[in-house]
Formats: C-alpha cells, structure tokens, sequence
C-alpha cells in the first residue's frame, strides 16, 4: 500500500491554536468560524485539515478527555462539527481529527477516593489505568511507555479498552466524517497499539506526536541528531509503519539554522537533509509552529523573524508540510504562504520529491528539488544572503522571495547552450543596473575620462548584494550592488569577469565595461 502523499501533493492546515477554544465572535463558535475560513483554506492549497480534540474535556482546548462518546466541547455542538466536516469534505479537503488516546479523566472517585471510575458509553473503572501511573493508582498491566502525571494514564493492553476505542475512533470516522487521525503524546504507550488501531478502522493516515529532546551538549545544539530522528523512525516500525510522525528533527535544526545562520545543520554526512525527512520522507510531516511550541503557550517557538524561511524550506521539501493558523489569519502571511504552495503544487513535489543540496554552510543554503530525476520540473531554494542565483539563460525564473529566502522554477533545460549574444544581454543587463550606483557630479559629467589601470577589484559575497526592485508593469528585475570610491568610478577602466553556469558546464565570460 503506498503511504499517503507519495503520489499527491499534500499540505496540511491546523485550523485552530491555544486560544481558539475560548472563542466569542460573531460566528457563534469556533466549528462555524472554520465553516466561513473554509473557502480562504481551498484558495491557497489546503488538501488537509486538522481539527481539535472534539470530545467533551476537563480542559478547554480538549487534552484532558473525559467523557469520550460527547462531541460537545467548548468548539462548538456535535452538530456544528459534523456539518463544518462536511463543508470541508465539500471543498476537496480531507478531515483530520485530534485523538487524544494515551490518558482520559475519570467523571467520579472510586470508593479509595481515587479518580479513578470513568463515565458515558465507556465507563471504564481502574483496571484501565496502568498498574505503574505515577498520580494515580491503576490495576491494569504495567505501561507500555512514557506515562505523565496530569491524568489516568491508559491501559491499552486491556482488551475491553481496544475494543471501546475501535468503536469511537468508528463513530469519528464514520458518523463525524474524519478521514485521518493525530495521535497526542505518542510517547506516552507502545505503537503497536497504533497500528492495531489503524488496521480496525482504515484512516485515510495518522501522524503521530513522538516529541521528545533533541540532542544537547550543554545548551550547545549537536550537529549530528542522527539519534534523535532514528527515535521517531523506531516508533513508526513499532506501530507496524503504518502511521507518519511529526518531524521534530527538521523543526530543531531549521529553527537553529535560521537563527544562527547555521545552514550546513540542513545537511547530514550523506547529501541528505538532517531531520526526519531525510531518512524516511513518506513518513515525516514538517512544520513551523503548533499550539504547543507556538501560540500562547510557546513551549518552543521558530524565531519570529524566520518564520517565512522556515516555510521556504518545509514547503520546497521533501515530507507532507503544515502550515499553522496564526501564521496565516494572526500574522497576516497568507499571501506569501499562498504562493509557497502554489508553487509546491505547480512542481508535483510530494512528500518523496528528490533533494540535491548544493550549498550548506554559515552564508546560505541552496538546494535544487524536483519529484523525480527525470522530471523537467525543478526548483531551486536559497536561505540566507549569498550572493547567488541561478542564470535566467538556463530557463530559471524567480518566483517568489523574501526576507532571506527565495525561489527559482523552470519546466526543462534548455536544449542549447546560450549563444554570446545573450551572454553579451546578460551582461550588458547588469551594467545598467550598476550605473545607477555610479552617480556622476554636474561638473564631470561632459568630461571623458582618462582610463588608468587601477588594482584588480573582485566582487565577492562579503562585499557584493543582490536585492529586487520594482521594473514596473507587475514586473521584478534584480540587482547588484557593488561599492567603491567616486573617484576610482570616474577615471578608471573596469574589466568584470562572470563565471556563467549552464547546469554540468560553466564557463567563464570576460567584458569590458
């Protein structure tokens, strides 16, 4: 069976952050608030949605369930949630809810004066609780993983336990409308119970939460997080490599890439990128921010001003990217997101789209993507501020930019080299650019100077910029900036050599200006 978002391109919307639980606008509830978003969703590429954990909650946002057969939670009415599914599913987009299966809150004490006895169609007692909860005092097996403190930590090895479970994640899928699943906490009990789950009830695909540290010496991130993703891949063999994994590795590194200008993070020993997505594509799902590490709770937020990189580089990339609710309606970057995806979309890149990472190191970042070797479409991606682009001659077009990242497409490889004339264009393109860097005084300007030698100049990335401007009629034209004295401007002969490369070939091409 192929996993999906190997032969489609997908990109996945959380509709809802920290706040969107306690939501009083006009639209009477957060469910009808998405059902009037929903159209905005499908205009700039949304093919999933993930919706927040339904079930009635001791908490607002819905992590502590309790009462799991009641889908009426501080989002909305049962009611209200299945016809935004259905609104949704009308517009071409799959359905994703948030289940929350490693811990539930019991309705009443058991006669120890435990809160231990669970109420609804799912009344479990304490035989649900694992033997070993740490708050808690359960009579089930032993847990199967890493249990927390906040609630009753389930059993899933108990059969009446499995069996209720099947039958809710049923009524999810078939009653509600949801086609896939997120599993919250996948720490917190063994993955096969996972893949037992999916196998029942046929999601369309799960994601797992397996969230745990990154690899430190001090507060010194390490280069090699080789161990970190390899956990996220054990947990994904234990639950029979049925679900996919959020990919806390790449977030790790590009955040830190980002912030540091550490780019050579995004590649590991072997060409291949560093995180989760690097190893095992199909099964990563990218992202920036979520409700945890972003909104209000910001247990682990990308740095601000990175935010459009660290798109840039999830939706030019290999693994099935998300795109947060806040970085599109609070931030205001629908726009530039939109067209992120537009492009992702234009490409065919799917979550297996081949990666060749060409530059890596402290001044940018530069791979060039494609699905597939042989298909003529390609993209280039560049993080950071070197001074580097791909020639316009060999078909590449800028696409799309912004502070520190920018995106190049062409559909094929021009079948001939370009000829001298349009390398002579070229360069005479730049010398234009140039001359308005090159201001002449009122009293020189009838004056022809005379040329002199002077010491050789060379246009390097420390002391060379490239910036786009407005060319007018809706068009961008870029520029470089190089800076020397007025007199040396004036009275000196320049020679610029360009080294020109055309894909497996370069050459070099000398002009007098």
């Amino acid at each position: 069976m192929v996993d999906f978002g190997v032969e489609t391109t997908e990109v996945m919307f959380q509709t809802f952050d920290w706040q969107s639980s306690k939501y009083k606008g006009s639209a009477g509830c957060w469910y009808r608030k998405l059902i009037q978003l929903a159209p905005e969703l499908k205009e700039i590429g949304v093919t999933v949605a993930w919706f927040p954990p339904p079930q009635d909650s001791l908490s607002a946002e819905g992590y502590m369930p309790r009462d799991l057969d009641k889908l009426d939670s501080k989002y909305g009415s049962r009611e209200d949630l299945k016809e935004c599914v259905t609104v949704f599913k009308k517009l071409g987009m799959l359905c994703l809810v948030d289940t929350v299966l490693n811990h539930r809150c019991a309705t009443h004490k058991s006669s120890n004066g435990q809160w231990t006895q669970f109420g609804g169609k799912y009344n479990w007692d304490d035989r649900a609780i694992i033997n070993n909860d740490p708050s808690f005092h359960g009579s089930g097996h032993s847990g199967t993983g890493v249990p927390l403190a906040i609630a009753p930590n389930i059993d899933h090895q108990q059969e009446f336990v499995k069996k209720d479970i099947i039958d809710w994640l049923n009524t999810l899928r078939h009653d509600i409308g949801f086609d896939a699943y997120r599993i919250d906490y996948a720490r917190g009990f063994n993955g096969r119970f996972v893949g037992d789950y999916m196998e029942a009830t046929k999601p369309a695909f799960a994601v797992g939460e397996f969230w745990d540290g990154l690899e430190y010496d001090g507060s010194y991130m390490r280069p090699n997080q080789d161990a970190h993703r390899n956990r996220i891949a054990h947990w994904v063999d234990s639950a029979h490599k049925r679900p996919k994994a959020f990919d806390f590795t790449t977030k790790g590194m590009l955040m830190q890439a980002c912030r540091a200008g550490e780019f050579w993070r995004l590649k590991d020993g072997n060409n291949r990128p560093s995180g989760f997505n690097g190893i095992w594509p199909e099964k990563a799902v990218t992202f920036i921010d979520n409700h945890d590490t972003g909104s209000t709770q910001a247990h682990w937020p990308f740095p601000n001003d990175k935010v459009m990189q660290g798109y840039a580089y999830i939706l030019t990339h290999p693994g099935m990217p998300t795109v947060f609710f806040d970085h599109v309606f609070d931030w205001k970057l629908k726009k530039p997101i939109g067209e992120l995806i537009a492009i992702r979309k234009e490409m065919g890149l799917t979550a297996t789209c081949s990666v060749n990472i060409e530059r890596a190191d402290n001044v940018g970042y530069v791979a060039r993507v494609q699905q597939g070797k042989d298909n003529p479409k390609q993209l280039y991606l560049k993080l950071g501020h070197a001074a580097w682009a791909p020639s316009a001659d060999r078909g590449w077009v800028m696409r799309t930019s912004g502070h520190g990242y920018a995106v190049w497409t062409r559909d094929g490889v021009p079948s001939e080299k370009p000829a001298q004339a349009d390398l002579d264009k070229s360069l005479k393109r730049v010398v234009s650019s140039l001359k308005p860097f090159l201001p002449v005084p009122e009293d020189k300007k009838d004056m022809e100077p005379e040329p002199r030698v002077a010491s050789k100049l060379y246009l390097e990335d420390t002391n060379m910029h490239l910036r786009m401007v407005d060319a007018g009629a809706g068009k961008k034209k870029l520029v470089m900036e190089y800076e020397f004295d007025l007199e040396t401007a004036l009275n000196s002969e320049f020679t610029v050599s360009l080294n020109v490369q055309c894909d497996e070939e370069s050459e070099t091409v000398v002009k007098r200006l």
